[in-house]
């Protein structure tokens, strides 16, 4: 019974010892072929014959010195092309480069200059224009005051002739008659309620003056003394001319043409003021006549009360 166990213990100790042996040569193989057998990455074998695998390296590296050299010549004489080729063209483009700059400075340059004279001249040109406004300010100025001086000087002429103490209008003395010798002259009476028939107009409305009947180119006598105050012209009395005669009386004369007085003139009573003219279109069928008028403090009063 020992025995037979013995025995098998035996058998099982060769059977794992074999075993053991023929993995132990399966990985020796292996590895031997891997290594000596299978090539490696550069292309060789590991344990390749040494003198083989020297001239094989050699022969390589002179193959590989021998391309780096025809690789570097090609590139030496690419290089020295491009440089030769280069040098010219990155001279040209600098001369190019530096003469445009140039150029570009010069035409700066000028730019410049051209606005410099052109400011000079456009401020000259204003300088003259501002110059030539302030003459022509200064004239009109000038001119005005003159004006003014003038127009305050009549002023007070005139302020001062109506302010005369000899223009004093005595209502009692009355006036003399322009034109005609009296009533039976008057066409169209005074009436400042009541109204009076136009036969030009065929109508009837108020006339606060008197219409004296008188010829053509007939003379126009002062009715009392003064001072001219104005002389205006209106389509329904033509030629008219205001005459301040003192104490807040005024004279009106209308229907003239040919006046001998002017604004501001100091006139004695009986003295020429003018002469008829052709009548209006508002007098047409009533004929030449004078239109009479007279204010006292601005108010109209029938010219018959003062006319002796």
């Amino acid at each position: 019974m020992y025995d037979k166990k013995e025995n098998n213990f035996k058998k099982k100790g060769l059977c794992v010892s074999l075993c053991a042996a023929l993995v132990c040569g399966l990985g020796i193989g292996g590895v031997y072929y891997k290594m000596n057998k299978a090539p490696q990455s550069d292309g060789t074998k590991l344990f390749s014959d040494s003198s083989t695998g020297t001239k094989s390296a050699d022969t390589n590296d002179k193959k590989e010195t021998s391309s780096d050299k025809k690789d570097n010549a090609a590139d030496k004489n690419t290089e020295n092309k491009t440089v030769a080729a280069g040098s010219g063209a990155v001279k040209n483009i600098k001369k190019k480069n530096i003469k445009s700059a140039r150029e570009k400075l010069n035409d700066a340059k000028a730019e410049i200059k051209s606005d410099k004279n052109n400011n000079d001249v456009y401020v000259k040109k204003t300088a003259a224009k501002t110059d030539d406004k302030k003459k022509s300010t200064d004239t009109k100025q000038h001119d005005g005051n003159i004006k003014k001086n003038r127009n305050t000087d009549k002023n007070k002429t005139v302020s001062t002739m109506s302010k005369d103490n000899s223009l004093k209008f005595d209502a009692e003395k009355g006036m003399i008659w322009p034109v005609g010798s009296g009533e039976k002259d008057i066409i169209l009476k005074f009436s400042n309620s009541n109204t009076v028939y136009f036969k030009t107009l065929a109508q009837y409305k108020v006339n606060p003056a008197v219409v004296i009947a008188a010829k053509a180119d007939e003379k126009v006598k002062a009715a009392a003394a003064g001072i001219v105050k104005s002389i205006k012209t209106s389509d329904e009395t033509g030629t008219t001319v205001t005459v301040d005669i003192g104490n807040g009386y005024e004279a009106i004369y209308g229907q003239l043409k040919n006046l001998n007085v002017k604004n501001g003139q100091k006139i004695a009573k009986g003295d020429i003021v003018g002469h008829i003219a052709k009548p209006t279109k508002y007098y047409t069928e009533e004929g030449t006549n004078l239109y009479f008028e007279v204010k006292e403090n601005g108010k109209s009063v029938d010219p018959l009360l003062l006319l002796k």
